[in-house]
């Protein structure tokens, strides 16, 4: 079983677009802010998808909503990104990332 239909199997409320884009956000960090490769890269999606299915929907849902709002806000309907800074870039990653650790 893939990634995307594990999250969507402990969080039916969530659709597989939107789960999608959650796995995308953390590879993107994971790539771009913390140059993970193919090995630690690995590692690091499985660890993430395990934290999203052992959070309640109660506390996952502020972190989709801020992903899916926030985080990709820099995006056109077609997901190209829009100029926008690296360091813009960071900080919404970073900001959701505590948004997922802090809630419970």
């Amino acid at each position: 079983m893939d990634r995307t239909q594990q999250i969507k199997d402990a969080h039916p409320w969530l659709s597989y677009d939107d789960a999608v884009k959650v796995l995308l956000y953390h590879h993107q960090g994971s790539m771009w802010i913390h140059n993970l490769q193919r090995d630690k890269l690995e590692r690091s999606m499985e660890a993430f998808a395990k934290l999203l299915k052992s959070k309640s929907m109660k506390a996952l849902k502020p972190f989709v909503e801020y992903v899916l709002d926030v985080y990709y806000s820099s995006r056109d309907k077609y997901g190209n990104q829009i100029e926008v800074s690296k360091e813009s870039f960071e900080k919404r990653w970073h900001k959701a990332r505590e948004i997922l650790l802090t809630s419970k």
